[in-house]
């Protein structure tokens, strides 16, 4: 399901067990409303549009994650990559990670993973129906990368080159979760695999640390923001591409559907294991 057509959340919710507050705010779904998708309920917009109004540059940041998403993945799988898992879904809006993948290379293999029951429930009944042999998921966060890993191998051979994508999920972590997710990769993926990751930082605007308590309530999270040294430690012991840790739009700039401004407060990098 692509963004311009609405899934209906609290249906949804309704046929989860175990108390699923499908009314909570939830990370990925405020990413979609902040981008301009249509997939989220109304807490999230709730929440969305008062952060917006406080901080008017998280629109082009999340449209900045997808830019920067699609140039990364096209990248990876051009130079041979094909596998890869995404430990924290972002919202399909105009193309998924395993669409535009396959659209290089139409044998990539995809994983997804993330906590978010409804989240998950939305990957399993709108994106995998015609791609059951290439496409797998996992209900397991970023939290939890052992779990992660362990339901990634039912569809990725882990003894071969696996591109990770972090690209909303490090930032609603704590220190030594992210240290810990990052470890818990760079010891089971294979030489030659890699791991973008993007993150919110403050380095345009400082007032962008009050984000986490704006949105204490949300799932997972709440976001926090890291400066950029920060960032280049979580990758100890990986070859940085590129500069290490650069603004997103500097990262292999492109032209892309829609424009970025020049600079910002995402950041991304790409490590590569050996």
């Amino acid at each position: 399901m692509s963004g311009d057509t609405a899934f209906d959340w609290r249906a949804a919710a309704l046929g989860l067990s175990g108390g699923y507050d499908g009314d909570r705010p939830a990370i990925a779904r405020l990413w979609a409303f902040w981008g301009g998708g249509t997939d989220y309920n109304p807490a999230d917009r709730a929440l969305g549009e008062k952060v917006a109004a406080r901080f008017p540059q998280i629109e082009a940041l999340a449209r900045q994650r997808l830019a920067f998403r699609s140039r990364v993945v096209r990248a990876l799988v051009g130079e041979g990559i094909d596998q890869i898992l995404v430990a924290g879904v972002d919202m399909p809006m105009y193309s998924d990670v395993h669409a535009i993948a396959q659209s290089v290379n139409p044998d990539v293999r995809v994983v997804y993973a993330d906590a978010d029951e409804l989240v998950m429930l939305y990957v399993g009944a709108c994106l995998f129906s015609d791609r059951a042999d290439t496409c797998g998921f996992v209900h397991a966060g970023l939290d939890d990368p052992r779990a992660v890993l362990a339901g990634a191998a039912d569809t990725l051979d882990l003894d071969r080159p696996v591109a990770v994508l972090l690209i909303n999920s490090l930032d609603v972590l704590s220190d030594p979760q992210a240290v810990a997710a990052i470890s818990a990769f760079r010891t089971a993926l294979a030489a030659g695999s890699h791991i973008a990751f993007c993150h919110l930082t403050a380095e345009y605007d400082q007032g962008l640390a009050g984000l986490g308590s704006m949105c204490a309530g949300i799932t997972p999270g709440p976001p926090c923001v890291r400066n950029p040294a920060a960032l280049g430690a979580f990758c100890a012991g990986m070859k940085l591409l590129a500069r290490g840790p650069v603004s997103a739009p500097a990262r292999r700039p492109e032209s892309d559907l829609r424009p970025v401004p020049a600079s910002g407060d995402l950041w991304c990098g790409v490590g590569v294991l050996s």
